[in-house]
């Protein structure tokens, strides 16, 4: 059986880690300017015209979106929002895009933080079903779950971009001011870590539903502080136990 052949658009710590994934059952090759494949994950470089199974989008959501009208064939993306880059495959009429989600990933970027075995036990979300990509999602350890985009990103917004902005904003504030703390203060702060390239587009276009539930956040803060925190200790205490 031949090996499949796929693309990768953005060879930073996600797309790296996919690359070195597939490389043992395809033959993977990388379109990016920035870097030269230092990690040897690929077998070099190609282009959007070249004849491939799969083309994998894995840069920020700003540069995916200018990188899916140059893509040809089978293409899936990788960002953090689904739906902005749905709607532009509708708008272009893609028949073969299927936006996508793997939920893994680190607050380190670039090539050197990629781990063959980063998406091994995760889910990865996608908006249909295709056996290419499915097969390329399985190779690479995860769990493949078929999700609406706009219930993704709504999602998303709660679980995923608020805990990055609450952790940026605090590490903002600490910039200035004295703190004295244990353990728990980096555990918190561990995405504050994160860089802007990947972020700033992504806030921009779910600011919509991030909005309502870091005012919500923002309300039970104040009610703590002026008032009795009981309850919220509670209903924390009972969420936490849910993620172990």
């Amino acid at each position: 059986m031949s090996r499949r052949r796929a693309l990768i658009a953005g060879l930073g710590a996600m797309g790296t880690s996919i690359a070195l994934a597939l490389n043992e059952t395809w033959d993977v090759f990388y379109v990016d300017d920035a870097v030269s494949d230092p990690r040897g994950a690929t077998k070099g470089r190609g282009n959007y015209a070249d004849a491939v199974d799969l083309t994998i989008i894995a840069t920020p959501e700003d540069a995916a979106l200018r990188v899916l009208p140059q893509t040809r064939g089978l293409v899936t993306s990788i960002c953090s929002l689904m739906g902005p880059l749905r709607h532009v495959g509708q708008a272009l009429r893609l028949a073969d895009f299927i936006a996508g989600h793997p939920m893994a990933g680190t607050e380190k970027s670039g090539p050197e933080a990629a781990r063959a075995e980063m998406f091994k036990g995760t889910v990865w979300f996608i908006d249909r079903e295709h056996p290419i990509v499915r097969e390329m999602i399985e190779t690479c350890g995860a769990t493949v779950e078929v999700i609406d985009p706009e219930e993704h990103d709504r999602g998303v917004a709660l679980g995923s971009h608020l805990p990055q902005i609450l952790s940026t904003a605090l590490a903002a504030y600490l910039h200035d001011h004295r703190a004295i703390s244990a353990t728990g203060l980096r555990t918190f702060l561990r995405l504050a870590g994160s860089g802007i390239g990947m972020w700033k587009p992504l806030i921009a276009d779910n600011r919509g539903n991030i909005a309502p539930h870091a005012e919500a956040v923002a309300r039970i803060v104040r009610e703590m502080i002026d008032g009795d925190p009981t309850e919220a200790f509670r209903k924390a205490n009972e969420f936490y136990e849910t993620l172990k």
